[in-house]
């Protein structure tokens, strides 16, 4: 069982886990995105079991209170297309899951993600409108139900938002987003009370993530905050290609 696996956890490895969480939260909290990206990748080398059901359980709680702190920046308009783009993802997501290869996928969306980023660092300002929006939310629906890993396209579209706004817009999106991928994993079989009861250790760094961050986001700018986009969304699409490498190149 999965409690039983993360309960009889070495102490240095659990160490590790309750840290991480706590960076990837300080992360999420701060900059708008990062918990999946700073924990999945960590977390799967340190036990399998932990992603990508309690990673997107702990993603919605974190993003649920940094949704409700800055409540009143938030992109409705926006939030709502890209949403609008995340379901069918996350179902195509379900859909393939157990027929393709992950980590076929995950090298694909790690060199496209890549690319992205090269280019917006190149090309001029990029406007969160709706035909950017709908497909950004469609590749973070179903690269996110995959890996753990969908913030990037989002983060991508809204690199030019104003701090508050990308922070509060992001996480109403992965409140909603985590919410719906965690239903289609329980639909499929890969979400369940052990996931439930596995995540509850995970709470309180986060919770303690959450509130060192009150003290981070007062010093982050918007130009500032765009670097910190980009470079989360470059250091994730690198980590998505290596681990895919591997997985298809045992």
């Amino acid at each position: 069982p999965i409690v039983d696996e993360i309960l009889f956890l070495p102490l240095i490895p659990m160490l590790m886990a309750l840290l991480i969480v706590f960076v990837a939260s300080v992360v999420q909290t701060s900059s708008g995105l990062g918990f999946g990206m700073v924990a999945a990748p960590l977390l799967f080398l340190i036990d399998p079991i932990l992603v990508p059901g309690p990673i997107l359980l702990l993603s919605l709680l974190v993003s649920t209170l940094a949704a409700v702190r800055e409540k009143h920046a938030i992109d409705f308009r926006g939030l709502s297309v890209a949403l609008g783009g995340r379901i069918p993802g996350t179902v195509l997501a379900g859909l393939t899951i157990s027929m393709v290869p992950v980590a076929m996928f995950g090298l694909i969306f790690g060199v496209l993600v890549f690319l992205a980023v090269v280019i917006s660092v190149f090309a001029g300002k990029i406007t969160p409108s709706s035909r950017v929006l709908l497909p950004a939310g469609f590749i973070s629906g179903y690269m996110g139900t995959l890996t753990s890993i969908g913030a990037p396209p989002m983060a991508l579209a809204y690199q030019h938002g104003s701090p508050a706004t990308i922070r509060s817009t992001m996480a109403t999106y992965f409140v909603v987003g985590a919410a719906f991928s965690i239903v289609t994993l329980a639909w499929f079989g890969r979400f369940g009370k052990e996931e439930v009861v596995a995540s509850v250790m995970f709470i309180p760094p986060l919770l303690a993530g959450f509130w060192t961050s009150n003290y981070v986001v007062r010093r982050l700018h918007g130009e500032r905050v765009r670097q910190i986009l980009l470079g989360l969304c470059a250091v994730a699409s690198a980590i998505l290609i290596v681990k895919s490498w591997i997985a298809l190149h045992p």
